[in-house]
């Protein structure tokens, strides 16, 4: 039998992990239809069938789960391989791949912190909200905030972080009723999984259910922290990106409601960028920034 090719292999892998064509495109910055292909003639190479398609997702046939830890394990020997022709080719630069809206209210108030605790390094950000492609892009570490599943790479958890009702203030009244206050004000929706569940337990609490929202719905925290600010209306922000609001006297927080997020903060890399000494004096300089606030 011809051996099938590495990228069939790598394709089948990842979607076996995630249990979904569609998330393994992603995954791979490829098409759908592509993981498709190259799994169906994968298929054909090996006669046999190793997914049973359903509407929504895919499961693995007993070929399959058969077929799987032998390619972790394979994949894992070559990237081991690799790893060994890779050292850190810029030792004292840290190019850091991260969300604007964390750059831009938790990190960069914090350089000062970084520079005086790692003086010997020098700190390169790309905000995106993109994962890195650490085969083609020039980055060393990612910070994501989500559930941490990211194949073919590390995540190490390095915080959680939790909603809260945020307005500039003055402009609600914790003494005074909540619901009454809102009802007359705009809510700045920040879209996103974590912000939707805790809009809805808000409203179940408050009875709030018929309110309108702000015609401005952004997918940038940053963007809706700026407009919260600006006394636009209320918002759902998550805590520790608006400590240093908080402390400038820009913004205030109800003292009553906070919703832990299902998304939590994570390092993304990997696995050989851990071993590298940049990165993890970078990883204990950020865990305990964390850690204090």
């Amino acid at each position: 039998m011809k051996s099938p090719p590495l990228k069939g292999l790598w394709y089948f892998k990842t979607a076996a992990e995630l249990g979904s064509f569609k998330q393994a495109a992603e995954a791979l910055f490829v098409t759908q239809a592509a993981v498709s292909q190259q799994i169906r003639t994968l298929e054909q190479q090996l006669g046999c069938m190793l997914f049973e398609r359903q509407t929504r997702k895919v499961l693995l046939t007993q070929q399959g789960q058969d077929l799987l830890p032998y390619l972790h394990k394979a994949f894992g020997q070559i990237e081991m391989g690799l790893s060994t022709l890779k050292s850190d080719p810029n030792p004292n630069t840290i190019n850091l791949s991260v969300l604007p809206s964390f750059a831009t209210c938790w990190l960069l108030p914090r350089l000062a912190s970084f520079n005086k605790a790692l003086p010997d390094f020098q700190l390169r950000i790309d905000p995106t909200e993109q994962l890195a492609d650490f085969n083609h892009d020039d980055i060393d570490i990612g910070i994501r905030f989500g559930f941490g599943n990211y194949p073919g790479l590390k995540s190490e958890l390095i915080a959680e972080d939790e909603l809260v009702l945020a307005y500039r203030p003055g402009l609600i009244d914790p003494n005074k009723p909540l619901r009454a206050q809102l009802s007359k004000l705009n809510f700045i929706y920040d879209e996103g999984r974590d912000n939707e569940h805790a809009w809805l337990e808000l409203n179940k609490q408050l009875g709030l259910s018929g309110h309108t929202f702000s015609n401005l719905k952004i997918d940038n925290a940053a963007l809706v922290q700026q407009a919260t600010v600006a006394g636009q209306g209320f918002s759902l922000l998550r805590r520790r990106l608006v400590n240093q609001s908080l402390e400038l006297g820009q913004l205030e927080i109800y003292p009553d409601f906070a919703w832990l997020c299902e998304y939590r903060y994570f390092l993304v890399a990997p696995e050989r960028h851990f071993e590298w000494p940049k990165l993890k004096a970078f990883r204990d300089w950020i865990v305990a920034e964390l850690s204090a606030c």
